[in-house]
């Protein structure tokens, strides 16, 4: 296992060192803390390369929604400006390019929930299924039992975290959920999984290969 410190893998992606302690403290990549040092294995530095496209600046929330929704055939609560601007994002990046930018949309945080509370949580309101958790709504090539991946307004995660015990510091975590501030929150109230480029960009940021190959053949579809 060919494994990389914080600075040798700041220098394979042509960032900075904060910018890859960044990455890690967001998810945006895989590594494993040993005391106060990262160990990140090359292949997830590769991984990034593939599927997220060259380094950048993450958009803004806002922004990231907005080619998300375009990216879906909508984008008609935009204005014009912002509508054009996703739509130009989108052109550039492609689907499968947009991950790099996307981090932003929401806070991804992990949990332990106990196999008999998953179902009961992801038919809370405000719970919107995405990634491993829809795929089968579209027909992705990836299926997890006993996991839960979601997104959640912010205002909710305090309440459910409480209700359902979910444990942020288990070793194996099988709840995801990404917390979406309400000023930008894009799903209607009736909504229970979300539209399928937002379920490709997730799948797109997991850890494991099969997961990416899922997702990049779902940002592939038209």
């Amino acid at each position: 296992m060919d494994v990389l410190s914080v600075v040798e893998a700041a220098e394979y992606q042509e960032v900075s060192p904060r910018r890859v302690r960044q990455m890690l403290a967001d998810d945006l990549l895989a590594g494993r803390q040993i005391g106060r040092e990262w160990a990140i294995e090359r292949r997830a530095l590769e991984s990034l390369r593939r599927y997220r496209g060259p380094p950048g600046r993450p958009w803004r929330a806002s922004s990231a929604w907005a080619v998300l929704a375009v990216a879906d055939g909508d984008g008609s609560d935009l204005s014009p400006v912002d509508r054009s601007r996703a739509r130009r994002r989108l052109a550039e990046k492609g689907r499968a390019g947009l991950v790099a930018r996307l981090g932003a949309r929401a806070e991804m945080r992990r949990f332990y929930g106990h196999p008999s509370v998953l179902e009961h949580l992801a038919a809370e309101t405000g719970v919107v299924r995405s990634g491993v958790s829809a795929a089968v709504n579209y027909s992705a090539d990836i299926l997890a039992a006993d996991f839960l991946e979601a997104y959640v307004p912010a205002a909710r995660i305090a309440a459910l975290i409480d209700q359902y015990g979910l444990d942020p510091d288990a070793e194996r975590p099988n709840v995801v959920l990404r917390v979406v501030d309400e000023s930008v929150w894009p799903f209607e109230p009736e909504m229970d999984v979300v539209p399928r480029p937002v379920v490709a960009v997730d799948l797109l940021e997991a850890d494991d290969e099969r997961s990416r190959r899922a997702g990049a053949e779902l940002a592939q579809r038209r």
